[in-house]
């Protein structure tokens, strides 16, 4: 269906209109020319197609004009909203990203990891295998930050699972054999 966000911004489309009727015209002639030049008696010669050009410029101006109105309006085509199905479960993950997480206790792959990468690995492996499920992410040190809302994009938020100044790939470089 065809709908215009902002219909009311179609009141400006009068504004040209309204303008060249309340506004006073120009003069013409040699006495109220634009030009005044310093001898008496000399004047500039009119351009004769001025006229016929003038209303074309017109109506193109009034136009654009309308054209401009109309796309400021945001002329929109809606469909019918579609339900998501919602089979799944909502999952928010919880990350400690504390000074802790950093003491290489864990190894991958017979070689020693900090339990950060270590978490990231795993959250990532996890994140992938959730199909249906909304999942966000929650960051936690001394406060606590959203990263991800709940989303059924599992691929962005297996993406915002390398957090800045993480060592994944080099981790996961360094553990396949």
């Amino acid at each position: 269906m065809f709908e215009l966000a902002w219909p009311w911004l179609l009141l400006a489309l009068p504004l040209p209109v309204l303008a060249a009727w309340i506004l006073p015209r120009a003069q013409t002639g040699t006495s109220a020319s634009a030009l005044r030049l310093p001898h008496r008696g000399i004047s500039l010669p009119h351009a004769a197609k001025a006229s016929s050009i003038s209303g074309l410029h017109r109506v193109l101006a009034l136009l654009a004009w309308a054209l401009l109105v109309f796309s400021a309006a945001r002329p929109q085509w809606l469909g019918e909203p579609e339900d998501i199905p919602r089979s799944g479960r909502d999952l928010l993950l919880a990350v400690d990203t504390s000074g802790s997480m950093g003491i290489e206790d864990m190894q991958i792959g017979n070689r020693a990891a900090d339990r950060f990468s270590t978490v990231q690995i795993i959250a990532g492996d996890f994140i992938e295998s959730r199909a249906g499920d909304r999942v966000g992410l929650i960051l936690f040190g001394s406060r606590a930050y959203l990263l991800t809302p709940l989303t059924f994009d599992l691929k962005s938020t297996n993406r915002q699972s390398a957090w800045p100044g993480a060592r994944r790939r080099s981790v996961m470089r360094s553990a396949s054999p």
